[in-house]
């Protein structure tokens, strides 16, 4: 089956098999020893202060980063435009009183939009500023940089949700002013599923130690002093951190801009042939992601079955306010413009046949 998903995604061979490594334990020096380097690469690409691996969905990452952000009677304002922002609204609200407001009809976050909301809430002394950096959803890459820089001026803490979106996109802690920040490994890097990576700030480390213990797998704090000794506080899925450092080992050796810019062209290819086809895509111009294309499709899920079973093909079905009315057409993980086209025509066939 060809994977055209937003996560998982295919996994490249040499990603694949360096889970066949011999398992170690994660208490001493072997482990340490392959742990370190990981942490190391990953602060220096994303300049943060630290950096934490955690074993679990994108979510924990999420949740980690939320929950341990602000003390108890904190209030902080998300920002949505799909339905990970809508999740991330649920997240802070455990803990938080939260502002919430959604954008609609697939429209992207600039700073133009987000500033009189975050001035609203600078006002009401909110001190958590939330949002998606990549709403996979309908595919939106937000202008987040701009917006967290803002919000950060304001004197707010900053948290983004990167689930699906580095290293296709890029984030640096200090000139974007990101504080808290999260992606998981079984999406635009390409691994397993499996792992989620969290990074933060000098002021995120800061608030980490002022915040309350909510729980104890996801009490950070447990991490940073587990991380002085390059160990987590509880057992790792090793096999995919052997994964994730020959991943890490591939883009080091394209470099982060080359990547960025292969995916940006995969994406460009797969939009243009879409509509070429005559589909409608959904995200307004200006907004395009790199990594997730969503179109509008009659029979979505007529689509979506007869291309599994006739072509061994999967897309992404449609979600959220697009479940019904969209594919999502993706080029994540091991991926090149053929294996594209490979997909596309298959599309295309389909789409004749069916009529839509």
């Amino acid at each position: 089956m060809m994977l055209f998903t937003p996560g998982p995604v295919a996994v490249h061979p040499a990603i694949s098999k360096a889970q066949e490594q011999e398992m170690i334990t994660h208490r001493g020096k072997q482990f340490q020893a392959l742990y370190t380097p990981i942490i190391s690469d990953l602060k220096t690409m994303l300049n943060a202060a630290e950096v934490h691996i955690l074993t679990g969905s994108g979510t924990l990452g999420i949740e980690a980063n939320v929950q341990n952000a602000l003390p108890v009677g904190g209030k902080a304002l998300v920002l949505s435009n799909g339905a990970f922002g809508d999740k991330l609204k649920e997240h802070c609200a455990l803990y938080y009183e939260t502002t919430f407001v959604r954008l609609n009809d697939a429209q992207g976050w600039n700073l133009q939009r987000a500033k009189p909301y975050i001035d609203a809430a600078a006002a009401k002394h909110v001190k958590l500023f939330a949002m998606v950096h990549h709403e996979t959803s309908p595919g939106i890459l937000n202008k987040a940089g701009e917006i967290c820089r803002y919000a950060k001026e304001k004197g707010m803490l900053t948290l983004l949700d990167g689930t699906s979106a580095w290293p296709a996109y890029s984030l640096n802690h200090a000139s974007d002013s990101v504080d808290f920040y999260s992606w998981a490994t079984q999406k635009a890097l390409g691994c397993p599923p499996g792992l989620v990576v969290i990074s933060h700030s000098v002021d995120a480390a800061a608030a980490i130690e002022k915040a309350p213990v909510r729980s104890n797998f996801m009490n950070l704090k447990t991490y940073r002093k587990m991380s002085l000794k390059g160990e987590t506080p509880f057992t790792p899925a090793i096999s995919i951190i052997y994964s994730l450092h020959a991943a890490l080992e591939l883009l080091k050796k394209e470099t982060q801009p080359a990547f960025i810019m292969r995916y940006d062209k995969m994406a460009a290819h797969v939009r243009a042939r879409l509509v070429k086809m005559g589909f409608k895509l959904v995200t307004e111009p200006g907004f395009e992601s790199g990594t997730v294309t969503a179109f509008f499709v009659q029979k979505n899920k007529e689509v979506n079955s007869t291309l599994q079973s006739k072509h061994q093909v999967k897309l992404g079905g449609g979600h959220a306010d697009w479940a019904e009315t969209t594919l999502r057409f993706c080029n994540m993980g091991d991926m090149d413009i053929g294996k594209l086209d490979k997909g596309l025509n298959a599309l295309e066939h389909v789409k004749k046949e069916l009529g839509v």
